[in-house]
């Protein structure tokens, strides 16, 4: 379950463009720290390089002046007064022998053997001399002196590497919460581009959810989703005024439909309780009230799935039995199905209840029912079954029938299809695309499987409630 939501998380847009924007700030605070440190690195070297070369050029004069008994008394009085900064000094005379050297006692890992047998240096890169521990190096400047000797004056790194290490540190320290506000601000900012995209989102399933007034709103900033905010109002304005004037007409259509067919049936059954009654007169008075009756019920039908798909059709949601349901639905149809030979069987629980519209659950089992023994040969078997599925309860129809072609299963829901096989029988056909209006109007779906020669099954798939109050899934 974890990483199904993680998964969802790592496709959505909010999460790419924050990942985007953190790894983008992280990776560029990262480089000026990194850029910050050789900088430093530079520049404590370039430090330490020119006190060395200052030194060397010092020590330079002060032999030139005083040769070496006045070097070793100038650099002994400035131990005791400690005015100068500890440096390694190394006087080398012929074949590099050793004449003079002083470094200071934090120094003495240095292996300063390699010395006496690396050849004599001039000016020019600086010999660098590793400790034993390899914790520093001994970066030594050469310069040879008037009598021949050579003059070298070195200089720890430990100093710089101490503070190119508390660079570090602190670099360190610091990455951290760069990246966590790294994050923090990649999601902000993505939280607040995609604003506009997330109310766009939920105006939609508002209006899914049958809440057609429901607009996105406007900020008026001026920028391209704003413009696309009002764009989107603006198309469902239009939409909204199509679908209102599409209803009038229907409306103004069914209106003046039902009132001359009210009037014709109104006639006719005038006529019909009249003495003046013929066999030609009758018969044909009779059958204008059954096609009025069939007009209107066809008028009725469109008007209800059109409410149904518009999400509009009333309904009256309350607990209701499927059981009871059932069998209601089966002492309705009873009697046609003994006309046909046809059994009717039911398996459902004793109580198994959902929550919906009662007289319009009770008409989607009509119309499944009456399809099946429509379609039924005489002496067949008709089964309604219902049963819990979680937190759905499914009913099914099932017939012995001639069943349906692969073309026909694909175009039953359309409205007033009729397949080849059932256009003897007498219907409108609408009465799957009400059933399938009716089912999604409750926020469930209907289904249909049928094998050719043996039978249909349809499906009904809606949400159920465990209790009578309807309280609870």
């Amino acid at each position: 379950m974890f990483s199904r939501a993680f998964e969802e998380l790592r496709r959505s847009t909010g999460f790419r463009l924050a990942l985007t924007f953190s790894a983008f700030f992280v990776l560029g605070t990262l480089f000026l720290f990194g850029f910050a440190y050789v900088l430093l690195d530079l520049s404590l070297r370039a430090r330490d390089h020119d006190g060395i070369d200052s030194r060397l050029q010092q020590l330079a004069a002060q032999y030139r002046a005083t040769d070496l008994t006045g070097l070793r008394k100038a650099l002994s009085l400035e131990t005791r007064l400690r005015k100068s900064k500890p440096y390694f000094i190394r006087i080398a005379g012929s074949g590099n022998a050793l004449v003079f050297m002083e470094i200071p006692d934090q120094w003495a890992n240095f292996d300063l053997k390699g010395l006496e047998y690396a050849p004599l240096a001039g000016p020019g890169p600086f010999v660098r001399l590793p400790a034993s521990d390899d914790a520093a190096i001994l970066e030594i400047a050469s310069q040879r002196l008037p009598d021949g000797s050579i003059l070298q004056v070195g200089k720890s790194t430990e100093e710089r590497d101490d503070i190119l290490d508390l660079f570090a540190w602190i670099v360190a320290g610091v990455a951290v919460p760069v990246v966590i506000l790294g994050f923090l601000g990649g999601a902000l900012l993505a939280r607040r581009a995609l604003r506009p995209i997330h109310e766009l989102i939920a105006t939609v399933r508002a209006i899914d959810a049958g809440a057609t007034a429901s607009r996105v709103p406007v900020r008026n900033t001026g920028d391209e989703l704003d413009e696309l905010g009002k764009l989107f109002n603006a198309m469902l304005d239009r939409i909204a005024g199509l679908i209102t004037n599409m209803r009038g007409a229907l409306d103004n259509v069914a209106h003046e439909l039902r009132t001359p067919l009210a009037r014709i049936r109104g006639t006719a059954e005038i006529v019909l309780q009249s003495d003046q009654k013929s066999g030609p007169a009758l018969e044909a008075l009779s059958d204008c009230i059954e096609e009025s009756d069939h007009l209107l019920a066809l008028l009725n039908a469109l008007m209800d799935i059109s409410e149904a798909q518009a999400g509009t059709l009333p309904l009256t949601f309350a607990p209701v039995d499927v059981s009871v349901l059932l069998k209601d639905a089966v002492d309705l149809y009873r009697h046609v199905a003994d006309e046909k030979a046809l059994s009717i069987a039911i398996e459902a629980p004793e109580e198994i209840w959902l929550i919906a519209d009662r007289g319009r659950l009770r008409q989607v089992v009509a119309n499944l029912l009456d399809n099946a023994i429509k379609y039924t040969p005489s002496g067949g078997r008709i089964l309604l079954k219902a049963s819990r599925r979680d937190s759905k309860v499914a009913i099914c129809v099932s017939d012995g029938g001639r069943g349906m072609t692969a073309e026909d299963l694909s175009k039953i829901w359309d409205r007033l299809y009729r397949g080849e096989g059932s256009r003897k029988e007498r219907g409108m056909g609408l009465g799957l695309s009400l059933v399938k209006a009716i089912v999604e109007a409750h926020k469930g779906h209907v289904v249909a499987m049928s094998d050719l020669g043996k039978g249909s099954t349809f499906e009904v798939i809606l949400p159920a409630s465990s209790a009578k109050n309807g309280m609870g899934p």
